[in-house]
């Protein structure tokens, strides 16, 4: 309820300002047109959410055509409100300045082929991801670990926008890397209530040698946590839920979305902790495992990260995992996520012997537009850490460890 009164509050006042900025823009005067554009951009408002809602009680083609017309409005809606914010910031500076001549008109044309240019390239990237190559060094890292590859995927969101061929795409691409492990950080499925079982196919076909492992994501319980892990099932795919495996002398630590009340909950933790090989964590928010015991833990993880990371160090944690956070996807939500996570939103961070890498995930939820950061497969080698670590309160940005 939380998130639906800040997105409703915000996407009014979003079509408040397009609708005024419209009127000047297009020089509209007459009262008939300007009372009728009123509703229209009421529709538009509330259009995604309402089709998104529509969506839990109607897979029909048109519901889904209706959904994808509104996520796409949706995206280019946010672009279009920065021209409009821009047109008048610059309009009103060059009227301090003295450039009269500079029309309101001929700075919001140059403002939305901008906005428009910048949203086009966004829905194409949405659907190209990159692959980001990282190295971090674990100490006790067994031998025949050493240069090997860990391919991360999170946040596929497979969907209405990410279906079934753009799958297996993505598929072809991580097997051409000839990962030696492949891990998936939660977020595969988008919420879709019907046609899942299309994705059973390309999944199967994503392997590796030491195995494909899955940790749910916040979406896996939206979608149907049950009908998720019954797909994943037929593909062969691991999925870990609170328990610590061996991986060809690796040890590898799954924990479900949103986390553990207390690290007993996680099977096979104390052999691990034992036996001193390095320890990989699959997460799917870039946040402590600890979840606070309260009645909705999920909602409480959500909107109170805990970025201490403290339990999962206290635990041994080499390298965590994660994802959830998109980067922002779209700009200027980047600055949101940075700021809500302190900065572990994105990318590779370091204190002391603990490694975190947050994945911007390959994906989109909703709007199917990336203008804030590329969507990525991350392809990891591991190497042997030779010196000691220097610790600090900290984290540290590693800003060499990824290209």
């Amino acid at each position: 309820m939380i998130f639906l009164t800040i997105y409703a509050s915000l996407s009014c006042l979003t079509h408040l300002a397009l609708y005024r900025f419209t009127l000047r823009w297009l020089d509209i005067t007459h009262p008939a047109l300007r009372a009728g554009l009123i509703p229209l951009f009421a529709i538009l408002a509330f259009g995604f959410m309402g089709a998104f809602f529509l969506l839990r009680s109607t897979q029909a083609p048109w519901a889904i055509g209706l959904y994808r017309v509104a996520a796409v409005w949706q995206a280019l809606a946010i672009n279009l409100f920065l021209a409009a914010a821009a047109t008048w910031g610059v309009h009103g500076l060059l009227r301090v300045m003295g450039s009269p001549s500079v029309g309101f008109r001929r700075v919001a044309a140059v403002a939305v082929a901008l906005a428009v240019s910048a949203a086009a390239f966004g829905f194409w990237r949405a659907f190209h991801p990159v692959v980001t190559d990282v190295e971090v060094a674990l100490e006790g890292l067994p031998g025949r670990w050493r240069n090997r590859t860990v391919v991360q995927l999170s946040d596929v969101h497979l969907g209405h926008f990410h279906g079934a061929a753009a799958l297996k795409r993505l598929t072809d691409r991580v097997q051409a890397l000839s990962p030696d492990l492949v891990v998936i950080t939660g977020d595969l499925f988008d919420g879709m209530s019907d046609g899942m079982s299309a994705f059973a196919e390309p999944l199967r076909a994503l392997a590796a040698p030491q195995g494909v492992f899955f940790v749910t994501g916040n979406h896996e319980v939206y979608a149907g946590l049950r009908r998720s892990l019954d797909l994943l099932d037929r593909t062969g795919i691991r999925v870990l839920s609170n328990e610590v495996v061996d991986v060809d002398g690796l040890n590898l630590m799954g924990v479900s979305y949103p986390g553990v009340d207390d690290p007993g909950q996680i099977r096979g933790l104390d052999a691990a902790r034992a036996n001193g090989r390095p320890l990989i964590l699959l997460f799917h928010t870039p946040t402590d495992i600890r979840a606070p015991g309260s009645i909705d833990r999920r909602t409480a993880t959500y909107w109170q990260p805990d970025t201490s990371f403290a339990l999962a160090r206290e635990l041994g944690v080499d390298l965590q995992l994660s994802g959830h956070t998109h980067r922002g996807q779209i700009f200027p939500f980047g600055l949101l996520t940075r700021w809500i996570y302190g900065g572990c939103d994105f990318g590779l961070h370091r204190q002391g012997s603990f490694t975190l890498y947050t994945s911007s995930g390959v994906g989109t939820w909703g709007p199917p537009m990336r203008t804030e950061a590329a969507p990525e497969i991350v392809r990891i080698t591991l190497r042997a850490k030779s010196l000691p670590a220097a610790g600090g309160p900290e984290f540290k940005v590693d800003t060499n460890a990824t290209k």
